[in-house]
């Protein structure tokens, strides 16, 4: 049933939208191991869109995780830099400690 209203549509020169949440469960269901043979069957979606939903799905994620890293490994540098002023200002501090003041002699 499935396949013949997508097939109608297809020949009207209409196109199912898919959002992205249901693309996102087609391709977390890919991943958990259905075939793509039988998602493309279940939701009359072609082998090749799958693929790309997988492949773009994929990709991302591994951006994700890339910019998540280097971001943090940028944090840790930043921190290691204000951590080592903040010693630098606390030893100017004592370094500099009662420096012009009078010290009594008047």
């Amino acid at each position: 049933m499935q396949e013949e209203t997508c097939a109608k549509m297809v020949e009207q020169g209409k196109r199912r939208r898919i959002s992205k949440k249901q693309k996102a469960e087609i391709v977390l269901t890919l991943l958990r191991g259905e075939s793509i043979e039988e998602l493309s069957r279940n939701n009359s979606i072609a082998v090749h869109e799958i693929a790309q939903w997988r492949d773009s799905f994929l990709e991302g994620g591994s951006k994700g995780l890339m910019k998540r890293s280097k971001s943090n490994s940028r944090e840790a540098e930043l921190e290691r830099i204000i951590g080592r002023q903040q010693m630098e200002i606390e030893l100017l501090k004592k370094k500099t400690k009662g420096f012009g003041r009078n010290n009594g002699n008047t």
